[in-house]
């Protein structure tokens, strides 16, 4: 349908299944949604409900956009940029709250890097951080966000269970994205040492062993799936995602890392002749933007080589990387080796 006389058209959605509204909006696409979606006794918290549950969105009523007032439904739900658009072709500017957006997520999570890159020590667990992975990851499979997650809002109770101090959540109708989840764990992270970090992350992913890409959006900036496919050894798989999240904006170093990582799969995948250019435009970046990041290309360079049948030059790229090359090569030659993820 059209909406009023702003030319844009609407697509109607008489359904519940916000997951496709999600899709939809992702897409770009703004949908009128007509019905209104069962609370299952959870508390009234429209349009904050539907409008993080489709998220990174803004939603405003079609009663908002004529003028008229009223009625909650029908819900007209788009990309934030859309839904201000329609809002600037009112008769009358919708009221405060509308247009109602979405929470912005975070994807960039490099500040932390320390947290997992560091210097791998005696890993010493820690139980008030376990506790918390636990606790935070049982809210998000049950399609609810804690809204502050700092160490603050955390008490723990005679058995080291994690209780929430001050919870300020978000009833979902759909899973939250990776995106919304990754979100949530950030105002934890300035408050966790390495020690932490692992403790936390152990304790999120046995809790919640289907919460696919969190952790890997965090440490990786993985936004496709690419991390998860590499580590199953379905590299043209990840080759394929990867080259997806390269199209997009990637900052130099997420660009590099990407490269370095695609490098690896597509020789793995034989593709041996795209993966060298993947190095080389790595290498180029990286000299330019990243010039620290520069040695880090040796080992995804030796992969190559080694799966070319160059044993000589990836021994030689090898032995500027590490005192045993010999060594480090016999763990990378065989096929079915799992190969390290390049994290810069």
């Amino acid at each position: 349908m059209m909406l009023g006389s702003t030319g844009v058209e609407a697509i109607e959605f008489a359904g519940t299944d916000l997951l496709a509204v999600r899709e939809l909006v992702a897409g770009g696409q703004i949908v009128l949604l007509r019905d209104d979606v069962p609370a299952d006794r959870r508390p009234d918290q429209w349009p904050l409900d539907v409008v993080e549950s489709v998220g990174e969105c803004a939603a405003v009523p079609l009663s908002g956009l004529t003028g008229e007032g009223g009625p909650r439904y029908p819900l007209v739900i788009g990309q934030r940029e859309s839904i201000r658009y329609l809002c600037s072709y009112a008769d009358r500017v919708p009221s405060p709250p509308y247009p109602y957006e979405a929470r912005p997520v975070v994807t960039d999570y490099r500040e932390f890097r320390d947290l997992w890159v560091a210097e791998p020590g005696r890993f010493t667990p820690d139980a008030d951080s376990y506790a918390i992975g636990h606790t935070l990851a049982r809210l998000h499979s049950l399609k609810i966000l804690h809204g502050d997650a700092h160490r603050g809002n955390w008490l723990f109770d005679r058995e080291g269970r994690a209780m929430v101090a001050d919870l300020r959540p978000v009833f979902l109708h759909c899973p939250p994205s990776p995106e919304q989840c990754a979100t949530d764990i950030r105002p934890l992270l300035p408050s966790l040492n390495p020690n932490g970090w692992m403790s936390f992350r152990l304790s999120y992913r046995k809790t919640w062993p289907a919460e696919g890409r969190v952790i890997d959006l965090i440490q990786l900036t993985d936004l496709t799936g690419w991390a998860a496919a590499f580590r199953t050894r379905d590299y043209e798989r990840a080759a394929e995602l990867m080259g997806r999240q390269l199209t997009g904006e990637c900052t130099p170093i997420v660009r590099v890392m990407l490269l370095a990582n695609r490098a690896m799969a597509r020789s793995r995948a034989g593709r041996h002749d795209d993966a060298l250019r993947d190095i080389v435009d790595a290498a180029q970046l990286a000299k330019a933007r990243s010039p620290h990041v520069a040695n880090g290309l040796g080992i995804a360079l030796a992969v190559v080589w080694c799966d070319k049948g160059d044993r000589t030059a990836a021994l030689d790229t090898l032995s500027k990387v590490t005192g045993q090359p010999e060594q480090l090569l016999a763990r990378l030659e065989p096929g079915d080796a799992q190969l390290p993820i390049m994290n810069m």
